[in-house]
């Protein structure tokens, strides 16, 4: 900062904008600098550096966003010799984005992140994003095809981490400048920001947490579903819970854009995914992330780059590459025939872009929940048994809204075909456990009381027969878990269980690498018939019924 003569006089405002100033001219230099080339290249090229000059577009974005923090009051321009000794400074830099790119919404966007990626006192800090789990999004889109007399939004938040109320907890230096409120980059930042977003939809909105996500909440006086990712969030709602979020976000102070409404001519973007409205059907894909994968010609860092992006689409919308992903992801010194392996999905992603998941209308009073589970026993490098499960919706007619799904390795040591089989079962009821009680409680009222049906399938005669038959085994440690599933099967939390053919189950998928037909078929027509092998039909009381 530069000194004044003590004989001038000025009153505290106009120090203020002089302080203002000189900040906005510093960062201002600090990010030409950044544009600029390094010193080290030839005359030619230093000559082109020395004749730069940046583009007007980009230092008007560059004020906007310093001006919009120093009017939130995020920074405090303190002198250097103020700074506490030994105290780490840390650098910053602006991010330039280009939002809706190709549309006529397109707007460029340029951000202030603090590098503070090395702080090592972030190992300390306990980090709590937004972050919706993928199952929590693809849940809110078939609850939207399930019922179309709701409206699905998205809400983006402008300058989300700046408008926490709550300061930062630890002292935060940036150059002359004392970082107060969260910023991006800081790593508590998100902690502030979901301390401060997350209450004002739980207490303004009287919202409650569902089950299993704690960013996915729904509301208790009327019909609201809210997914949050940060500063983005996707809500279905009815006319009251609307007007009552939009009423809310004013009064709260909270900067926002107009939020957007799915319609056929309007599409919606969330979370990398594209999600589309053509009549009462909703169609979920990501093309971006899939224009962003290209074949592995490198055998070291680009196998697990291409590997992670591939992985990420499928567990959002492509499940029928999940088994080879994960298989991928099993291997640390890849050899050319994983390279091959892998390439081959690669390539199968990147041709079908626009391929994803279709969400359509079902009927509430046949509605019921479906848990496909299956497992290869010793099938992996290290023979341990990869397991795997998907959940689905559906009704009486037989079609189908994919939910969740899941292939992983076996953690745990099996000796046993039965095993394996046990282990997957048992993970898939979890995850089906709480999925069902959230949307018994999101529709408490379409549902009228009732619980929902949960059905359980599997392909092995073998577990079909201990869980209904009362069959027994000699491994203590399967004893737990089929103790737990027989007494939620005795209970009604589990309303049936079903040996199903091999054919014609999805899960299949899940454990192999050739996509099962039967999971094809669900995936394009969002139809399904179940061939059941054995059933059983149950009464009224628990324990009356016949084997069918």
């Amino acid at each position: 900062m530069k000194k004044r003569d003590k004989s001038q006089k000025k009153n505290p405002k106009e120090n203020h904008e002089e302080e203002n100033q000189e900040l906005k001219e510093e960062l201002m230099t600090k990010r030409m600098n950044s544009l600029a080339l390094p010193q080290n290249q030839s005359d030619q090229t230093q000559s082109a550096h020395a004749n730069f000059q940046p583009d007007t577009g980009i230092i008007l974005l560059m004020s906007t966003e310093i001006n919009g923090l120093l009017e939130k009051g995020v920074f405090e321009v303190i002198d250097m010799l103020s700074i506490p000794p030994n105290c780490r400074i840390f650098g910053s830099r602006f991010v330039d984005e280009m939002k809706n790119p190709g549309t006529e919404k397109a707007v460029e966007k340029s951000r202030l992140v603090v590098q503070a990626y090395k702080d090592d006192g972030k190992s300390v800090v306990l980090p709590q994003s937004l972050t919706i789990q993928r199952i929590s999004q693809r849940l809110i889109l078939a609850m939207a095809a399930i019922l179309p007399e709701k409206n699905l939004y998205l809400r983006d938040i402008s300058q989300a981490y700046v408008q926490s109320t709550t300061l930062l907890n630890c002292d935060f230096f940036c150059s002359i400048l004392k970082v107060i409120k969260p910023l991006y980059g800081v790593p508590e930042a998100g902690n502030h920001w979901f301390s401060t977003y997350h209450c004002h939809h739980t207490e303004k909105l009287q919202m409650e947490q569902s089950t299993y996500d704690p960013y996915l909440l729904y509301c208790i006086t009327s019909f609201g579903i809210v997914g949050l990712q940060t500063d983005d969030t996707l809500f279905l709602a009815d006319k009251d819970f609307a007007t009552a979020e939009n009423h809310e976000l004013h009064k709260a102070k909270l900067l926002a854009k107009e939020r957007e409404l799915l319609t056929e001519s309007s599409p919606l973007k969330f979370n990398g995914g594209h999600i589309k409205k053509h009549g009462v059907v909703i169609t979920l894909t990501q093309p971006r992330q899939c224009k962003n994968l290209s074949l592995i010609k490198d055998w070291n860092d680009q196998y697990v780059a291409q590997r992670a992006r591939g992985a990420y689409i499928a567990t959002v919308c492509q499940p029928e590459a999940a088994f080879d992903l994960s298989f991928a992801a099993q291997t640390t010194k890849p050899e050319e025939l994983h390279i091959k392996n892998l390439n081959k999905r690669l390539r199968w992603q990147i041709n079908k872009p626009n391929r994803g998941l279709t969400f359509v209308q079902l009927d509430l009073s046949t509605l019921k929940l479906i848990a496909f589970t299956d497992a290869s026993f010793a099938n992996n490098q290290d023979l341990s048994s990869q397991i795997g499960y998907i959940i689905c919706l559906m009704d009486a007619s037989g079609r189908v809204n994919i939910i969740h799904w899941l292939s992983i390795k076996c953690k745990r040591v099996t000796r046993r075909i039965l095993a394996s089989e046990l282990y997957a079962l048992a993970h898939g009821f979890d995850a089906a456990a709480v999925i069902k009680s959230t949307i018994e409680k999101i529709l408490a009222r379409e549902l009228k009381g009732k619980p929902l049906p949960l059905i359980l399938c599997t392909d092995s005669k073998s577990l079909y027969d201990c869980l209904v038959k009362l069959g027994t085994t000699q491994e203590k440690r399967l004893m737990v878990d089929l103790m737990c599933l027989r007494q939620s099967y005795e209970r009604r939390q589990i309303t049936e269980i079903k040996w199903i053919d091999t054919d014609s189950n999805p899960a299949d998928a899940m454990t192999k690498s050739n996509c099962s037909r039967s999971l094809m078929n669900l995936i394009n027509s969002n139809t399904f018939l179940i061939k059941e092998e054995q059933w059983v039909k149950r009464g009224n009381t628990a324990g009356n019924g016949h084997t069918e």
